[in-house]
């Protein structure tokens, strides 16, 4: 029986008043359909397709790490600066400036990555190499030097925390003397660039055509980084929900994303993200 049929009989029954001689197996059978009737009543209570701006915001389980910035720092009197730019990968790579002892200048060169290795456990490894020469007293010097570090990030204290060492090579052709003194490996503790969090907002500009989804919107990250969406997906009328693809636009897949959603009250509460963003993978789902 149809819920329209279903609501008429339940108005017979409201509206009619029984005998103390009608038959009880017959008031059960009534008592029955309105019972349905309720069924149906609740289930025209539907999630809305998305329509507009919504806007989320990311912290704690699922963070986005950036650890572009300037660093300044110095290992066993070896001062090192360098800037990191990170790639749609979460990779790195670039030249920067190092001195031995405060008295020789040479280019630095890096590279390193990070990544998650686990729920909201991002990695990350650095490698820097060194090289130049200096004349002392008429005397050629040249200098190497090799640091590889191995980093987690610490989101209480946004630092970065591990081990570093290396070794640091110095020569004299002219007299053929050379020496290497490995640096043993220590622990190290570098601050996140300012503001860097892990944590993130995203806006989403929604249209509809049908039952399809059409727009654009942008992933913000705590030191400011804003990275431009692309926004696809549709609405499916059996589950009630949303499924919606974010890719960024003009940086080489920084951020590709997957969400599926319910529209409620013009909020979009997001039950399952998945994905990566600047070489991450993140994974949010509720429970």
């Amino acid at each position: 029986m149809k819920c329209a049929q279903i609501q008429r009989w339940r108005l017979a029954v409201t509206t009619n008043n029984y005998k103390d001689g009608q038959k009880v197996n017959k008031l059960r059978k009534l008592s029955l359909l309105l019972s349905v009737a309720g069924l149906c009543a609740s289930s025209n209570v539907r999630a809305e397709m998305a329509s507009g701006t919504y806007s989320n915001s990311f912290q704690n389980g699922v963070r986005i790490w950036d650890v572009s910035g300037t660093y300044n720092g110095g290992l066993e009197g070896v001062g090192l600066n360098y800037t990191i730019n990170m790639d749609n990968t979460g990779k790195f790579a670039g030249h920067g400036a190092a001195d031995v002892s405060g008295f020789v200048n040479m280019d630095l060169s890096f590279w390193g990555a990070i990544k998650t290795v686990s729920s909201n456990v991002a990695k990350m490894t650095l490698s820097m190499r060194f090289k130049g020469t200096v004349d002392a007293g008429g005397t050629a010097m040249a200098f190497s030097g090799l640091f590889k570090e191995n980093l987690e990030v610490d989101a209480d204290t946004s630092t970065l925390v591990g081990t570093v060492g290396g070794s640091v090579h110095v020569s004299v052709p002219e007299l053929h003397r050379s020496v290497t003194q490995r640096i043993p490996v220590t622990d190290v503790q570098t601050p996140l660039p300012p503001g860097m969090t892990g944590n993130w907002n995203l806006t989403l500009n929604i249209s509809t055509n049908s039952a399809h989804y059409l727009g654009d919107g942008e992933v913000t990250l705590s030191n400011g980084r804003m990275v431009p969406l692309t926004v696809t997906g549709a609405y499916g009328a059996r589950t009630d929900a949303s499924r919606l693809l974010l890719k960024s636009t003009g940086t080489n897949g920084l951020v590709n994303l997957g969400l599926s959603a319910v529209v409620e009250n013009g909020q979009l509460h997001i039950q399952k993200l998945t994905g990566k963003a600047l070489g991450q993978a993140l994974k949010a789902q509720q429970p």
